[in-house]
C-alpha cells in the first residue's frame, strides 16, 4: 500500500471515529421518533377534527403515537414523520440503502428506512444533493404535492363536472406546487378555510399538523378510488427530436474533424450555415459535455449535461437529469436561456460577472465555488424550486418568476460572504460565523436562523426589508434596512446596530406564565433582586425573562433590566413585564435600612455553576458571618430550586454544580430577616451552557494545571477575557460560558509552552466536550519549529519541509514520511499532524545543517481553498516564546492546492535568514526542489 493510501486510510479512520463520537454526543430534539403503542384511543385527540381517522389508522398499523399515550394532533409534521406515515399508507418496504445518499440521515435513525423508501418511490426527494432535512417542518402545499405524487396525478386534470371556484390564495402557492394544490382541492381531497366573504383560502405556506396528515392518509388508504375517478389523463405531444443531439447556433470550432479538411457545412437543421472556418466539413458530433465557447441547443435530452468552458450559452433545452457547471469555467460567464433542469443544477465555476439563468425552470440549484467569487443572476421569468449555497456567493433575483427557499449551508467556510439581492420568500441559515448581506431594496419574507449559525452577521442594506425572522442562535444585525419582527429563541442576539428595533414576537407555544418573587422589598440603595419570568409551553417550560419587555412606573425609585431590579431611592413603585399577550405587575418597595449612621451592605455577587462570591461594604469583616446570617434563593428550570450541599465560608457560598444544561441559574442572596450584620440583597445569574475538552502535548501526554483564557468571538486574540479555566490532573477542562464561539489562549507567559489557541463552541441545546488542543513546547536552544494553524475549512492542510540532508542529498518530511534520521540521529520530524481543522501542525528541526530549507503547505482535504483558509506559519528559532518569523496567507480568489511559503537559509557559520516566497501552484513544489540530475527542468510547470 503506498503512502498516500496509508494517509487516506488513517484520515478516514479518524473521521469515522470522530463521526461516531459526535453522533453519540449530539442530540437532535427537532425530529421526534414516534414510538409504537397498542393504544387506539389517545388521551389528547377528543377535540381533534380527525379523531376517527387517527383511531382507524392506528388500528391499521399505519399511525403510531408517543410513549406517553398522546398523539399530539396539533404538532407540526417533520419530513421524517411524513416519510413514515406515507410509507405505511403506500405499503412500501423500508429501504436504508436508498437513504444512505443523504448525509443527514444516519443508518441507525428510526426514520432512515422510511426516507429511503419514499425517495425510491419518487414521491419525495432530497432538499439538496446530499440532504433530506428530516427535521424540517412540512408546509401545507408540500403535503398536497406529496399526496398528488402518491396518487400519480402529475399528468392528469380534473373532470369538468367536478370543477369549483379556485382557491382565493392560489396565487400565493409556489409555481412548482400550484398544479398539485389545484388538483387536490378540486378533487375534494384537501379542504380550504371558508372566509367571511365566502371565498376559500388554503394557506399554502402554513405548517401542516399531524391531524391534517392523518386525515389525508386515511382518505388515501380508504377512498383512493373515489378521488381517482375525478381525474382524466392529459394528452401530450410526442417529442420526435433526438434528445441527445447538440445544435450549435453560432460558429465554433469542430471538435471531431481532421486538420487536413477545410470548407463549410450547412447540415445544421435550419440554424444557419456553419461557415466560420471550421477545420472540417462535417456536422459536430452530439455531446452532453460542452467544452468550448458557443451557443448550444440540446432539445429534450435525457441524462446529465456538463459545461466545462466559459462563454457557453445553453438555449431552449430540457435536461432530464443533472446540469453541472464545472470548476474549469473559472471566472468566466455562462448563460442558461429557456433551460429546464429536472435534477440538480450544480454551479462550481463562474465569476463575479455571472452565471445567468434567463426564463429557465430549475429544480434544485447548488452554488459551491471554492473561493466564493461567484454571482448567480435569475432573470426574465425564471422559476427555481430551491437554492443551496455552500460557498460564498452573490445571488441576484430580478426574475418575475418564483424562487423557492434559499438555504445557506453549514459547510460554508468561516468568514465567507453571501449577498442576496432582490426578492426571496424564504432564507434558511445554518452557516456559522459568516456574513449575510441583503442588498439595497431587497425583500425577504421569512428568515430562519438555525442553532448552528452562531456568530453569523446579517446586514440589511438601505431600503431592504426582512418581514420576519425566527432566531435560534446568537447572531448580530446591522444596517439601515428594516427587520419588521423577530421570534427570538436564543439569548444574546444583537439588534443594537439596526436603525430601528424589530417587534419581538412571543413564542406561540406559551399558553400561560408564572413569575417569582411576586412582591419585592429592597433594603439598601443599589441592592438588586431578580424577577424570574417563566412561560408554560405544555409540557415544557421556557425562561422568558430576557425576552420580555420590562418597564417600571417610577424610575426614580427603582430601575429594571431583563427582570433585574435595582433600588435607587426610598418609596414604592411597580415593575411591569409584557410577553405577547401576557403581562405581569410586581409591587416593589425600597426601604433603606439605617441603624446608626453607617451600616454595612451587600454590594455585589459573582455567580458561577458551583459558587456565589459576595462583595460587601469596604472594611466589613466577613469572618464573623455564618450561613445563618443569609437567605439564599435559587431559580432554574422555571421554578425555585434547592441548592445541594450549600455551604458558606469567608464571603463565598459553594454548592453542587447544577446538571441542567441550557437553563439559566439565578441566585439571590440577602441578609436574614433581622438584618443581624448587614442589609441589602444582590442577584446574579449564569447561563448553564459551555464546553470542555482535553489538552495534551505533542507526545499525547495530558497537560495538567495549564490556564486557558477565553475571549468572545472566532479568532479573537485581543481584548476582554470573559472566562478562564485550568486543566485538571488528566488534562481536562470545562468552562461555563453563554452560547457563542470563543477563542481560548493557552501557553505563553511563564509556562514552557508557545502561545497557541483553540476554538470553543458553547451551544444552546447540546453540551460540547470535544474542544481539544495540543500544547506546543518552546523549542530548545538548538531547535527550530514551524507551527501551522488555519481556520475551519479546509479541514486538512499539510506541512511539508524540504532541506539539506547530511549525505549532501535532500530530506522531505510530510504526513507519510514524518521523520528524517542521519547516522541514527533524529534530525527533523513532523511531530504533530492535525487533520480536523484549525491545527496546530508542527515540524521541528532538531539540528540545523547549512543550506536552504523550504516550507510549503498542501491543501489535502476540504471544500475551501488555501487562500481562504486564514493559514498562518510561525517559525520559532531557538528557545524563544515568540516567533522569529510569521507568514499569513492573504485572503484572495484562486484554488491552487500548494502554497510555497518561505525559504530559511542557514549559512556555514549557522546564521539564519528568512526569505519570503508566497507563491501558489498546482504542481507539487517538490518537483522543483529535486536535484537537477533527477528531473528534466524543461518539462516543469513554473510556480505562478
Amino acid at each position: 500500500m503506498n503512502s498516500k493510501w496509508k494517509k487516506f486510510n488513517h484520515k478516514l479512520s479518524l473521521m469515522l471515529s470522530t463521526s461516531l463520537i459526535v453522533s453519540m454526543l449530539s442530540i437532535n430534539l427537532s425530529v421526534s421518533a414516534e414510538l409504537a403503542t397498542s393504544k387506539t384511543s389517545f388521551t389528547d385527540i377528543d377535540n381533534s377534527y380527525a379523531k376517527t381517522e387517527i383511531s382507524k389508522l392506528v388500528e391499521q398499523g399505519i399511525l403510531t403515537g408517543f410513549s406517553d399515550g398522546t398523539f399530539k394532533p396539533s404538532d407540526s409534521v417533520t419530513r421524517a414523520q411524513l416519510a413514515k406515515i406515507m410509507v405505511g399508507a403506500l405499503n412500501l418496504k423500508p429501504d436504508n440503502v436508498e437513504a444512505s445518499q443523504f448525509k443527514d440521515v444516519k443508518a441507525d435513525q428510526w426514520y432512515a428506512g422510511y426516507v429511503g423508501a419514499l425517495v425510491k418511490s419518487g414521491i419525495a426527494q432530497g432538499t439538496s444533493k446530499d440532504k433530506f432535512s428530516p427535521n424540517k417542518n412540512v408546509t401545507r402545499e408540500e403535503l398536497a404535492v406529496f399526496f398528488v405524487r402518491a396518487f400519480g396525478w402529475e399528468h392528469q386534470e380534473i373532470t369538468s363536472q367536478t370543477s369549483k371556484p379556485q382557491l382565493s390564495d392560489l396565487d400565493q402557492v409556489s409555481n412548482w406546487a400550484k398544479e398539485s394544490v389545484s388538483l387536490a382541492y378540486q378533487s375534494g381531497f384537501i379542504k380550504g378555510s371558508v372566509q367571511n366573504d365566502g371565498t376559500v383560502k388554503f394557506n399554502p405556506s402554513g405548517i401542516a399538523d399531524r391531524q391534517a396528515l392523518a386525515r389525508l392518509a386515511y382518505e388515501f388508504v380508504n377512498n383512493k378510488s373515489t378521488y381517482d375517478s375525478y381525474m382524466i389523463p392529459v394528452k401530450t405531444e410526442v417529442d420526435t427530436e433526438d434528445p441527445t443531439e447538440a445544435k450549435p447556433e453560432t460558429t465554433k470550432p469542430s471538435e471531431g474533424t481532421s486538420k487536413g479538411n477545410s470548407g463549410s457545412t450547412s447540415g445544421d437543421k435550419g440554424n444557419g450555415s456553419n461557415n466560420g472556418g471550421n477545420n472540417g466539413g462535417g456536422e459536430q458530433a452530439p455531446s452532453n459535455n460542452l467544452t468550448s465557447p458557443g451557443t448550444y441547443t440540446l432539445g429534450n435530452i435525457t441524462g446529465d449535461v456538463t459545461i466545462s468552458s466559459q462563454g457557453v450559452v445553453l438555449k431552449n433545452t430540457k435536461v432530464n437529469g443533472k446540469l453541472k457547471i464545472l470548476e474549469s469555467v473559472g471566472n468566466g460567464d455562462v448563460t442558461l436561456d429557456n433551460v429546464s433542469v429536472t435534477g440538480t443544477t450544480e454551479i462550481q465555476g463562474g465569476g463575479p460577472n455571472s452565471i445567468h439563468a434567463v426564463n429557465s425552470v430549475l429544480a434544485t440549484v447548488i452554488v459551491d465555488k471554492a473561493d466564493g467569487s461567484i454571482r448567480l443572476v435569475l432573470e426574465g421569468g425564471s422559476d427555481v424550486q430551491q437554492i443551496e449555497i455552500r460557498s460564498g456567493a452573490i445571488v441576484q433575483n430580478v426574475s418575475t418568476g418564483d424562487v423557492g427557499p434559499i438555504e445557506i449551508a453549514e459547510s460554508i467556510p468561516h468568514n465567507a460572504s453571501v449577498v442576496l439581492s432582490g426578492s426571496f420568500d424564504s432564507v434558511m441559515v445554518h452557516a456559522e460565523q459568516v456574513s449575510v448581506e441583503f442588498g439595497d431594496n431587497s425583500t425577504i419574507g421569512n428568515l430562519e436562523v438555525f442553532q448552528d449559525a452562531l456568530n453569523t452577521v446579517f446586514k440589511i442594506n438601505h431600503g431592504a426589508v426582512v418581514n420576519r425572522a425566527i432566531l435560534n442562535a446568537i447572531v448580530q444585525f446591522s444596517g439601515a434596512g428594516t427587520l419588521s419582527s423577530a421570534l427570538v429563541n436564543a439569548e444574546g442576539i444583537d439588534f443594537s446596530q439596526l436603525s430601528q428595533l424589530p417587534t419581538i414576537e412571543a413564542d406561540p407555544t406559551v399558553t400561560s406564565v408564572v413569575y417569582a418573587p411576586q412582591v419585592t422589598e429592597l433594603s439598601a440603595i443599589d441592592s438588586t433582586r431578580q424577577i424570574v419570568f417563566t412561560g408554560i409551553a405544555s409540557p415544557a417550560k421556557k425562561d422568558i425573562t430576557s425576552f420580555a419587555k420590562w418597564d417600571v412606573e417610577n424610575s426614580a425609585i427603582a430601575i429594571v433590566d431583563s427582570g433585574k431590579i435595582q433600588a435607587k431611592s426610598n418609596g414604592t413603585t411597580v415593575v411591569k413585564a409584557k410577553y405577547g399577550n401576557f403581562e405581569i405587575n410586581v409591587p416593589v418597595t425600597v426601604a433603606v435600612y439605617n441603624e446608626g449612621t453607617v451600616y454595612p451592605t451587600l454590594k455585589g455577587i459573582q455567580v458561577t455553576n458551583g459558587s456565589a462570591k459576595l462583595n460587601f461594604s469596604e472594611g466589613f469583616d466577613v469572618s464573623e458571618l455564618t450561613a445563618n446570617d443569609f437567605i439564599v434563593r435559587a431559580y432554574f428550570d422555571g421554578a425555585e430550586q434547592q441548592l445541594n450541599n450549600l455551604e458558606y465560608r469567608n464571603g463565598e457560598f459553594t454548592f453542587d454544580a447544577i446538571d441542567s444544561y441550557g437553563t439559566t441559574l439565578y441566585i439571590t442572596v440577602e441578609s436574614d430577616v433581622n438584618k443581624t450584620h448587614f442589609a441589602g440583597s444582590q442577584s446574579g445569574a449564569i447561563k448553564l451552557t459551555g464546553f470542555g475538552g482535553h489538552i495534551k502535548d505533542v507526545a499525547g501526554a495530558p497537560v495538567a494545571d495549564l490556564s486557558i483564557s477565553f475571549r468572545k468571538g472566532l479568532d479573537n486574540k485581543i481584548g476582554e477575557i470573559v472566562g478562564s479555566v485550568t486543566t485538571d490532573t488528566y488534562g481536562d477542562y470545562y468552562i461555563n460560558l453563554p452560547p457563542g464561539i470563543y477563542t481560548g489562549e493557552l501557553g505563553g507567559g511563564d509556562t514552557k509552552y508557545i502561545t497557541t489557541y483553540l476554538i470553543g463552541v458553547s451551544a444552546v441545546n447540546v453540551e460540547n466536550k470535544r474542544e481539544n488542543q495540543t500544547a506546543i513546547e518552546i523549542p530548545t536552544q538548538d531547535e527550530t519549529r514551524f507551527v501551522l494553524t488555519w481556520g475551519k475549512d479546509p479541514v486538512d492542510l499539510d506541512s511539508h519541509l524540504v532541506g539539506p540532508a547530511g549525505d549532501e542529498g535532500m530530506f522531505h518530511t510530510f504526513y507519510s514520511d514524518k521523520q528524517y534520521y542521519n547516522n541514527g540521529e533524529l534530525m527533523v520530524d513532523l511531530d504533530l499532524d492535525d487533520v480536523t481543522s484549525y491545527g496546530p501542525e508542527t515540524t521541528t528541526i532538531r539540528h540545523l545543517l547549512p543550506g536552504t530549507y523550504t516550507f510549503y503547505v498542501h491543501h489535502f482535504s476540504g471544500s475551501s481553498t488555501i487562500k481562504k483558509s486564514g493559514a498562518k506559519i510561525d517559525v520559532f528559532h531557538g528557545a524563544v516564546a515568540t516567533p522569529s518569523a510569521t507568514y499569513t496567507v492573504a485572503d484572495a480568489s484562486g484554488n491552487e492546492i500548494y502554497w510555497v511559503v518561505l525559504r530559511m537559509i542557514v549559512s556555514e557559520e549557522g546564521v539564519v535568514t528568512y526569505e519570503t516566497v508566497n507563491e501558489f501552484t498546482n504542481v507539487d513544489p517538490l518537483t522543483l526542489l529535486q536535484p537537477s540530475d533527477e528531473i528534466n527542468e524543461d518539462e516543469l510547470e513554473p510556480l505562478e
